[in-house]
């Protein structure tokens, strides 16, 4: 599967054509129920998990029609039962990458860390750092215990 066809979906609603016909070529992607507005496409051989939602965000009531990719997961081997994401990922990261690769490849623009919220770049063991490119973020999800990336999340900026 490659980037460029993920990336070409963000913003289609989910009954689309585009996206009819991608998950038809794409057979291995069970879509799930909707829940509060979202629904996720999941991809367990493809590493790729996919969230439909309206662009305000997860919303109760009927929302078919304003479900539309708003973000991607690029997972690394094994994380929640998923085989590692073969395509490229942007900014030249992979899941080898150790955090301190990702940093040196690119700056930050946000590192996070949960019950704490936003800290340094140079905080230890922080849960995620997000970057920001051409109208997307993607943020680096890191285990607590070893540090490495266990998936990628992208998602669109919105204006």
């Amino acid at each position: 599967m490659k980037t460029s066809e993920l990336f070409n979906l963000f913003g289609k609603i989910i009954d689309s054509g585009e996206v009819n016909y991608f998950f038809e070529a794409n057979p291995s992607f069970k879509i799930e129920r909707p829940s509060c507005g979202s629904q996720y496409a999941i991809s367990n051989n493809n590493g790729v998990d996919l969230l439909f939602e309206p662009d305000d965000g997860a919303q109760g009531g009927k929302t078919k029609n304003l479900r539309k990719i708003q973000s991607m997961f690029l997972y690394s081997e094994g994380k929640d039962g998923h085989e590692e994401y073969k395509g490229d990922i942007p900014l030249g990261f992979n899941f080898s990458d150790t955090r301190k690769d990702l940093i040196t490849k690119s700056t930050p623009q946000r590192t996070w860390k949960i019950g704490q919220g936003e800290v340094d770049v140079d905080f230890p063991n922080p849960s995620h750092d997000r970057w920001e490119f051409e109208g997307f973020f993607i943020s680096a999800h890191y285990s607590r215990k070893t540090g490495q990336t266990m998936y990628f999340i992208i998602t669109r900026r919105k204006a």
